[in-house]
């Protein structure tokens, strides 16, 4: 009996090793599963972060270029206001220098003759006005017509009082 219980011991002693055996090789297998879903899940974490390092770059690189080409707008902008404001200043030179050129004299009297057929009065259409009377127009019947009207001329007091002074002492 003996050797039966012994073959026993060492079967039941071979069949603890190969199952502790096992239960290391399945607790291995266990643990080397949860590392690799460890491992798996800060890759993944790991691949979040640079996309969202590369989205932010990518956002902020856009943001510079997007403000480059609003100030390069503006200054395309400003360029063409400043063509455009010397054009008007030329162009208001021009009607200056037109406007100067049509209210000369000789000009306004070539108008005055040639389209307007405006011709220099003759001797007998001259009419000479008295500068001690003043002319005022008035209104009759629907006519207008001019009336001498008598000026006196007034003195100044200061001119008046030596004129009475010195008349005084003459007589």
């Amino acid at each position: 009996m003996s050797a039966l219980v012994e073959m026993y011991d060492d079967e039941i002693e071979e069949f603890n090793v190969s199952q502790h055996a096992k239960i290391v090789s399945i607790r291995k297998k266990r643990m080397e599963k949860e590392n690799a879903k460890k491992i798996a899940f800060h890759n993944f974490l790991n691949m979040l972060a640079s996309i969202a390092i590369v989205l932010i770059i990518a956002a902020l690189f856009s943001t510079y270029i997007y403000k480059n080409s609003m100030v390069n707008e503006a200054k395309y902008d400003i360029f063409n206001l400043k063509s455009e404001i010397k054009s008007l200043n030329a162009q208001i030179e021009e009607l200056s220098a037109s406007i100067e050129n049509q209210t000369e004299l000789k000009n306004i009297e070539k108008i005055a003759m040639e389209q307007l057929n405006m011709v220099y009065p003759a001797q007998e259409q001259i009419v000479y006005i008295d500068a001690n009377y003043h002319f005022a127009l008035v209104d009759q019947s629907g006519e207008l017509y001019a009336e001498p009207v008598q000026v006196v001329s007034k003195k100044p007091i200061f001119e008046q009082l030596f004129t009475a002074l010195f008349n005084s002492n003459k007589k």
